[in-house]
């Protein structure tokens, strides 16, 4: 018979990564649903329990609320809907949605286990799966959510395109791949994608560069099956709609130039450093207007996040410290941060060009880049004992303060509030039941 102690040494980490994503998974039945102030997760699903209750394709994805217009494309929709083909109860694209979100956040751990073998692997997982942006957000039936296993991928790629991080984890071709894949999968869910334009065009620079002519065609042609395999649901929009929805609103008209923006700048820059660290304002702000209300019902949270928020400043101050700290001993944290550094660049200067100042999910598809960086950052200080003890103590009170929050939310405002509606619209193929898209209002 197997001891506890050899069998938690040989599937400790098995258990580790398990317990996790059933923590995930419960904790995202208890995201927002019916939500009196913020209707975008039941549009997103919408969009999906139409096309399946009214066996219709879905042409376009996500509204784009300030012009009426909507995004091209029929991946939202089939994300969406694509577990009830196999299973039709109300939580099938949940599922889904973890199994997606499971699958990439696993891979991207993966990846920054191998770029970083000197430190915990069990941290680096905690950090990928368990920050805040992580469970509090992806977890939701929203497109930004949608967002990141595409994003994961591509800047995977582009680490392993660009030399000066390059580490030769995966074969160039599937990078090349990873960029095509990523860039027309975003585009069907999320404006963003023109952000990794800037990216992109790097990478085929340091392919040219090569003047390598069969690499160059063999990375190309990598690149074009790589957007083949996700921009095959986009053809249908462009062809029968172009680039507008059926009430001819178009998401180009989106870009205006508002130089006034720039006064923003620190805004933007705070909302970035928060996809990497213990970004607790975004999610339950202290200050909000249930703060009473929660603090009521959850007394015994309260102290914890304050330990998040102290956590979630002191990260924010040592990434900004480190964007401009040199190593002679750690080469690769300054590269990594050359490249966050022109992610918040490039965003920022999207912002000029955007009808409103970007909100803080404006830009989540940066969320792997961050991340990279701040484990990169985070290598220096995880060497002493306290700063570990920190850490772990931190996402010991944020695992409190996501039972409490979810206690909350599942009793205001997820899907239990009224899942009836959603069955019996699954049962009469009337998704009206449940609420009409914007543009039928």
């Amino acid at each position: 018979m197997t001891s506890p102690k050899k069998f938690f040494s040989r599937y400790g980490f098995l258990l580790f990564v398990l317990s996790i994503i059933i923590f995930r998974f419960l904790y995202s039945l208890s995201q927002e649903f019916w939500y009196p102030n913020d209707e975008d997760v039941i549009q997103i699903y919408l969009i999906g329990l139409k096309s399946f209750t009214t066996h219709t394709f879905p042409y376009f994805g996500a509204d784009v609320v300030y012009n009426a217009s909507q995004i091209p494309g029929a991946l939202q929709g089939y994300l969406v809907s694509i577990g009830w083909y196999i299973w039709k109860i109300p939580e099938a694209p949940y599922i889904v949605l973890n199994i997606l979100l499971t699958l990439s956040l696993g891979f991207f751990a993966w990846y920054a286990s191998k770029r970083l073998p000197d430190m915990s692997r069990i941290f680096i997982w905690l950090y990928v799966f368990f920050i805040p942006w992580s469970i509090c957000y992806f977890t939701r039936i929203i497109n930004p959510s949608y967002v990141i296993p595409g994003a994961i991928v591509f800047f995977i790629g582009i680490f392993e395109i660009y030399p000066s991080t390059k580490k030769n984890i995966l074969p160039e071709w599937l990078c090349f791949y990873f960029l095509g894949f990523a860039i027309l999968w975003i585009m069907q869910l999320h404006m963003s994608w023109v952000l990794l334009g800037p990216f992109t065009a790097l990478a085929f620079y340091y392919l040219l560069w090569s003047k390598d002519i069969r690499r160059i065609a063999g990375r190309s042609i990598s690149f074009l099956a790589g957007g083949i395999t996700t921009g095959i649901l986009l053809i249908p929009t462009l062809t029968t709609f172009g680039i507008s929805n059926g009430q001819g609103k178009s998401v180009s008209a989106m870009a205006e130039f508002h130089p006034e923006h720039i006064t923003e700048l620190f805004k933007l820059l705070g909302m970035y450093l928060g996809y990497a660290c213990f970004d607790l304002n975004r999610f339950r702000a202290l200050n909000a207007a249930d703060s009473g209300r929660f603090a009521d019902l959850f007394p015994w949270a309260i102290p914890f996040m304050y330990i998040i928020l102290i956590t979630g400043f002191a990260q924010a101050l040592w990434l900004v410290i480190c964007f401009f700290r040199k190593s002679k001993n750690d080469p690769m944290t300054r590269r990594i941060a050359n490249i966050a550094i022109a992610g918040f660049i490039i965003f920022f200067l999207s912002s000029l060009f955007s009808h409103i100042v970007p909100v803080s999910h404006a830009a989540v598809l940066f969320f792997p880049l961050m991340v990279l960086y701040a484990l990169y950052a985070l290598r220096e200080p995880m060497k002493k004992k306290w700063v570990r003890i920190w850490l772990y103590s931190t996402f010991a009170s944020a695992t409190i303060f996501y039972i409490a929050n979810a206690l909350d939310r599942y009793q205001t405002v997820s899907m239990y509030k009224n899942r009836d509606a959603i069955v019996k619209a699954l049962d009469q193929d009337n998704y009206k039941l449940v609420g009409l898209r914007r543009y039928e209002k």
